[in-house]
C-alpha cells in the first residue's frame, strides 16, 4: 500500500507517520509526507525517518492540484490521510482571510 499524509510534518500528522512505518509486518510500501511546512509544520519531527527507504517528503501545498496530482500518480498512491490544516484560533483572528481562500476545486468551478 503507498499511502499519501497531507500535513505530517504537525504534530498529530508526524505521530501517525511515525506510528505507521513503525508497526510490524505493515503493509506499506511508501508513505509519501506532504507538508507545506507552515508555522505548525517542523520537518525536525520526523528527522529520524529519514533512513527509512520507504519513507518520501514532499514540500508543497494541498492547494496545488498539479503537484497532488503529479504526487498521485508518481507514487501510485492508494489511500490519502490528511491532517493539513491551519486552524489555530490566534491565526484566523489576526488573519481570517488566509483560512477562508477556497479550495482548487472551488476555484475551478467558477
Amino acid at each position: 500500500m503507498n499511502l499519501l499524509v497531507t500535513g505530517g510534518a504537525g504534530f498529530i500528522g508526524a505521530n501517525f507517520i511515525r506510528q505507521r512505518l513503525l508497526e510490524k509486518n505493515s503493509p506499506l510500501t511508501k508513505l509519501v509526507n506532504l507538508d507545506a511546512l507552515t508555522y505548525a509544520g517542523n520537518p525536525a519531527n520526523l528527522a529520524d525517518l529519514a533512513g527509512d527507504s520507504r519513507y518520501v517528503f514532499a514540500h508543497g501545498d494541498i492547494g496545488d492540484s498539479g503537484f497532488v496530482t503529479r504526487l498521485l500518480a508518481d507514487h501510485a498512491i492508494d489511500a490519502v490521510v490528511n491532517f493539513a490544516a491551519e486552524s489555530h484560533v490566534d491565526r484566523s483572528i489576526d488573519s481570517p482571510s488566509r483560512l477562508s481562500r477556497p479550495t482548487s476545486s472551488a476555484r475551478s468551478a467558477s
